[in-house]
């Protein structure tokens, strides 16, 4: 079962002097995933420690786990059996990520298309998120906020694809239960959104790394489109 609390744990977390920064994402990290290697964290400490202002949230997805693997150990149930879906493609699933989202409870860019909102994030150097990345967003939502998010509207994730032209479209029913689709790009509707992911422009933290802009969203500058790998 993961770990339940409140807007409080975020803010105190993101607020930590750095030694016990690093030790709240630890514990973070062990509630949803168990005692496993973890990989160093590419944002800085003040971009760690802004996301309470910027309402966003820093998430850890452990390469190579498969999206049933992360239902099962979310404790997720879903529309579709994950393992005998082969049409969904997941981007970076090699890699440990770290990647900072928005923590709202439901998306953005309502009734645009995925087209569209695609545009958008990646002229602000942004990404969108696949499978995978969504539900290791939505297990850190419920970690902090304990419900799951989307529970009115659909998603896009804009990473990744479905089939060879389709997007996958996602979302949680009033149970919980995660429900997924396959639909066009094209498509738009008043009760579907999109979310977006910051990578980190930076592999690690180093004195010429530092101090690097990320990615932002809504300020029209594609800074950080460097770290354009997902």
């Amino acid at each position: 079962m993961l770990h339940t609390s409140s807007t409080a744990l975020l803010d105190s977390q993101l607020k930590q002097s750095p030694s016990n920064q690093k030790q709240e994402l630890a514990s973070y990290v062990k509630s949803l995933y168990g005692d496993i290697a973890i990989s160093e964290c590419p944002f800085t400490e003040e971009e760690i420690g802004e996301l309470s202002k910027t309402n966003e949230l820093l998430i850890y997805l452990p390469a190579k786990l498969t999206m049933q693997q992360l239902c099962d150990r979310f404790g997720i149930k879903a529309n579709v059996n994950f393992e005998n879906e082969t049409m969904i493609r997941n981007t970076m699933v090699s890699e440990d990520q770290w990647f900072i989202a928005s923590n709202s409870k439901t998306p953005e860019l309502i009734n645009e298309t995925g087209l569209f909102s695609k545009r958008v994030y990646e002229d602000e150097g942004l990404h969108g998120m696949d499978l995978r990345r969504y539900l290791a967003f939505a297990a850190t939502f419920k970690y902090y906020f304990d419900e799951f998010p989307d529970q009115t509207y659909w998603c896009f994730l804009l990473s990744g694809s479905y089939d060879r032209s389709g997007v996958s479209v996602v979302g949680f029913d009033a149970k919980g239960v995660l429900s997924h689709h396959g639909w066009m790009k094209n498509f738009k509707a008043k009760y579907c959104g999109s979310r977006y992911i910051v990578i980190a422009p930076r592999i690690e933290i180093l004195r010429s790394t530092k101090s690097l802009k990320r990615a932002r969203r809504g300020n029209g500058s594609a800074e950080g489109k460097e770290a354009s790998m997902g």
